[in-house]
């Protein structure tokens, strides 16, 4: 006889399913209490290392990810406020905005500080200041997001003047700096300055950026980029501006108008030097600023060579004497530009890489396309060579040094093609001759100076030659 439906010994199906869940969410239950303690192991072992391991290991954190440790449980609520000597920096790509509250919490000292400050968040900057001052901050890098159309600035506040233990500072990006408070000493400690479209929107701008400089004793790189020292709306000559830096090794000096910087000391430690100075053509500012330089290894000077109908660098007459790598833009249309490769040449006799960014005058109703593919043969204002009045006055031993030639830019423009041929002539120890040419894509151009090129190899044979076109690989 079959037990009866509601015999004891017999579950129902519904009975059975409900133990079934029940059974499921313990197991779960057990499985998350077993994950969490393993966690929390993981972190009381990373809590257990001694403080000054466990500090090294946080400084390596970006700071938005720094603070975010403290959600991971109590211990770890304010344990990155105890960390000193931070590198505060943020994740790529990160829109984080730090508080100045934050900061605040930060252990002294701070080691640096690098944020890009966007708008409309420029005030926040001013206010960093206040905390980073107290903090003692040695490096500070700021970099502000001007959208081109955009005429806003951000405006440092006085606090910048209060981090007296600055090292390294850079500001990048359109930004105003207040005039300093009476007595201000500069920044005795600073090795570093890098000003980047930064201006002194006041009268005695050009003092105070001179004060900044020169108490700043030890310092050995400057960098000078479209710097402004005077207010916008005035219209007066620019106040002069003498830089004097003895221990300099890294000059950057770039003007797109005159802001009355001057070089007004030789610096016996130079190292690199870049100038682009063009508001100063053709007046003694201009050479005094390369005899200044005079100690340089390697020089790079930026000319809109376009423009120039003058030799630059024609009233040189001493010798860079420690230069070995030189770095120049030129437009081979112009003879005066091709004559200033020369003028560097003659009085660099050590000079052993020489890199040529070649600049084209193009003709008002050329057609982009075309001259990117070699359609084009030579724009009208092309100066002619005349090569005996250029053998004249150039000696055989102009090249008597170089091992290293590069030219980025060539188009196989018929003076293009006799620059590279009479280099490659007058060399003999050349190691590489490296040639970048304007198109993106072959061109019977391209091809034909290849070919002259190859054969033009023959004078220099030991040379290793390489050509290649914009964006591509090596080709040969």
């Amino acid at each position: 006889m079959a037990p009866s439906p509601f015999h004891p010994s017999r579950k129902s199906a519904t009975e059975k399913m409900a133990s079934a869940s029940s059974s499921s969410r313990i197991r779960r239950r057990q499985t998350q209490a077993q994950a969490e303690e393993a966690q929390g192991a993981g972190q009381d072992l990373l809590m257990s290392l001694p403080p000054e391991m466990l500090d090294n290991i946080l400084r390596r954190l970006p700071f938005d990810k720094l603070v975010r440790t403290c959600c991971l449980n109590p211990a770890w609520h304010r344990r990155w406020e105890s960390i000193p000597n931070l590198d505060i920096w943020f994740s790529a790509g990160s829109n984080a905005v730090p508080d100045a509250r934050v900061l605040w919490r930060c252990a002294a000292p701070v080691r640096s500080f690098t944020a890009r400050v966007r708008m409309p968040h420029f005030y926040r900057a001013a206010r960093w200041l206040q905390a980073l001052a107290r903090k003692r901050v040695e490096k500070l890098v700021l970099k502000f997001d001007n959208p081109w159309f955009s005429r806003s600035a951000g405006v440092l506040g006085p606090a910048l003047f209060a981090c007296r233990e600055l090292t390294h500072l850079e500001l990048c990006g359109y930004c105003h700096l207040p005039r300093a408070p009476h007595g201000f000493g500069g920044f005795p400690n600073l090795v570093t300055l890098l000003l980047s479209h930064v201006a002194f929107p006041f009268s005695g701008g050009a003092a105070q950026l001179e004060h900044l400089i020169s108490t700043a004793v030890d310092l050995t790189e400057l960098s000078l980029n479209d710097v402004k020292t005077s207010h916008f709306d005035d219209a007066a000559p620019a106040q002069r501006c003498a830089i004097r830096a003895p221990k300099l090794r890294v000059l950057k000096l770039i003007m797109f108008f005159d802001n009355g910087c001057r070089l007004s000391e030789e610096f016996p430690l130079l190292e690199e030097a870049i100038i682009s100075i063009d508001d100063l053509f053709w007046t003694p500012d201009y050479i005094n600023t390369f005899r200044r330089i005079r100690n340089a290894k390697r020089l790079l000077i930026e000319t809109d060579s376009i423009q120039i109908n003058e030799n630059p660098l024609q009233g040189i007459s001493w010798k860079f004497q420690n230069l070995r790598v030189g770095h120049l833009s030129a437009n081979f249309g112009k003879l005066p530009s091709i004559m200033s490769i020369f003028s560097l040449l003659r009085s660099a006799p050590h000079i052993e890489e020489l890199h040529i960014e070649v600049e084209i005058t193009k003709r008002a109703d050329e057609n982009d396309e075309d001259f990117a593919n070699g359609e084009i043969d030579e724009p009208e204002s092309d100066d002619a060579i005349d090569e005996d009045i250029i053998k004249a006055e150039i000696s055989d031993d102009l090249f008597a040094n170089l091992k290293h030639v590069s030219l980025d830019g060539i188009k196989c423009l018929p003076n293009d093609i006799w620059f590279m041929k009479f280099v490659l002539s007058k060399t003999r120890l050349l190691e590489s001759f490296i040639v970048t040419f304007g198109y993106r894509q072959i061109s019977k151009s391209y091809l034909d100076a290849c070919t002259e090129l190859a054969m033009c190899q023959k004078a220099s044979p030991q040379a290793k030659l390489m050509v290649r076109l914009r964006d591509e690989p090596d080709s040969i």
